[in-house]
């Protein structure tokens, strides 16, 4: 051990852009090193444009992650699940089973392949327990790198923080973390990732979560005690409490040609591998603006997925249609995103843009995202639209199945969103909460804080203070 040299206070290690979000466009980090407390980050793509203030303060270092992951890294993930998860009882597990048999566009044939293989591996783990065990005990294997090592050895953290731990990259540096004794925290950056992501790899020794749904789960699914889970909110929402009641929508509403004063509807699309037909929808929903339908001077903003844009997850041939809707009443706003490795990494205004759009709209529309819980925090009503148009699919790729994923089955049952099954209930639906928009406003804000903690602005300010917490506990490892 080298006892002389100098540590670091927290490294972040990030992966995802939704996470990059919360993490970088906060003001968390810059506070910490306001604070005085050091931090490093690592990424799979250190020039990300939302890194390149950041690197200007001398108590943030940004790293390279410098690690590639290969087939048989993803194979590994895969794996697990069969090894390690009740398939058949978790509807996101199935659905993924489903979808590698009949659906996957792979071409590669050990991933066509190896559901055929891993399946009756599951199916027989009841019968022969041992067999979970030793994947478990041998697990170790996959997750050990030398590169992770030896840049933690570098940076010298105290606290090691994951926001997306089944990530196989993040994984790799949690465990190089344990091995070396640093303290290690997960950091959520989504509300689904407990329930349907699958069991951690790599088991923390603190938690940051939402709200008392989050924790809930972590008790449930890892047996954590109270002094382990911080309960913080999510600070990329606080940004929503300032704009809330401002009227900067008017703004983009003139940008994008439409009637500032004049409501609209707010539809955040998902990517076609979840919700298929969803552009039917969306089509049917500009008809019915344009013929007034559901009231005169309605509006509709489209927002795609940043999903559907970029990746694999995405159709292209959706983006032509949604360009041949735009008209006087109807407009469509693409996410604004970052050339980035990091999947999905969006630009630090699109935040603004889409709590703003939020602020403004009479109703928000979509097929099971974490919008939702956005547009709760502006106390606007939510409709998760749960069919296929007028096609009436398979359930396993139909988009009925994803309110159905336990955090949106508990979501939509505590009433935090409106559930439609066919183009009559989404007319019905819309209506009312057009007429009267706070109806069922108090089961809504209930849903928000069982979600959310306290939609108060200072989710930021409580993970700083959980992070000083854990950090004034910690005693520096020299490695």
């Amino acid at each position: 051990m080298n006892a002389t040299k100098k540590s670091t206070d927290i490294c972040y290690v990030i992966s995802h852009g939704f996470a990059a979000r919360m993490i970088l466009q906060t003001g968390l980090v810059e506070r910490l090193a306001a604070a005085g407390k050091s931090v490093a980050i690592i990424t799979p793509d250190a020039a990300d444009d939302n890194l390149a203030i950041l690197k200007k303060n001398p108590l943030i270092k940004v790293y390279n992650a410098d690690i590639k992951l290969t087939i048989w890294d993803d194979d590994y993930g895969v794996k697990r699940r069969y090894y390690l998860e009740d398939i058949r009882s978790n509807p996101v597990f199935w659905e993924k089973h489903i979808y590698d048999i009949l659906y996957t566009k792979s071409k590669h044939p050990w991933k066509r392949i190896r559901p055929f293989i891993y399946y009756p591996i599951y199916k027989m783990i009841p019968h022969f327990p041992s067999i979970r065990q030793r994947f478990r005990a041998t697990e170790g294997s996959y997750l050990k790198d030398a590169k992770a090592t030896q840049l933690l050895e570098e940076i010298n953290p105290k606290l090691v923080v994951s926001t997306y731990p089944i990530n196989y990259l993040e994984s790799k540096f949690l465990y190089a973390a344990k091995e070396a004794g640093m303290a290690t925290l997960i950091h959520l950056l989504s509300w689904d990732n407990i329930t349907s992501k699958g069991i951690f790899p790599v088991i923390p020794d603190h938690f940051i979560a939402w709200g008392e749904v989050m924790y809930e789960e972590l008790k449930a699914y890892y047996g954590v005690n109270e002094e382990q889970v911080h309960v913080c909110g999510v600070p990329h929402f606080d940004q929503h409490v300032q704009i809330k009641g401002t009227d900067g929508y008017k703004e983009i509403l003139r940008a994008l040609s439409l009637n500032p004063e004049a409501p609209y509807l707010f539809v955040a699309m998902s990517a076609p591998r979840f919700a298929p037909h969803e552009i039917d929808i969306v089509e049917w929903l500009a008809k019915g603006v344009k013929e007034n339908i559901f009231g005169a001077d309605l509006q509709l903003v489209i927002r795609p997925h940043p999903q559907n844009v970029q990746g694999s997850l995405g159709d292209k041939s959706w983006l032509k249609r949604l360009d041949r809707l735009n008209n006087e009443r109807v407009r469509i706003d693409y996410p604004q995103l970052v050339k980035s490795k990091v999947r999905w990494s969006m630009q630090k205004k699109d935040m603004v843009r889409l709590s703003s759009l939020l602020a403004g709209c009479s109703v928000c529309l979509n097929s099971g995202s974490t919008v939702s819980i956005d547009a709760l925090m502006m106390d606007k009503p939510v409709i998760m639209t749960s069919f296929d148009g007028d096609k009436k699919l398979y359930y396993w790729k139909s988009a009925r199945r994803l309110v159905d994923y336990i955090h949106l089955k508990k979501f939509t049952e505590m009433g935090g969103a409106n559930v439609v099954r066919n183009y009559e209930e989404l007319t019905t639906e819309l209506k009312k909460y057009i007429e009267t928009p706070d109806h069922d406003l108090a089961r809504r804000q209930q849903a928000l804080r069982r979600e959310c903690h306290q939609n108060d602005g200072e989710s930021t300010t409580r993970v700083i203070e959980a992070l000083e917490l854990i950090l004034e506990k910690t005693p520096t490892v020299y490695v």
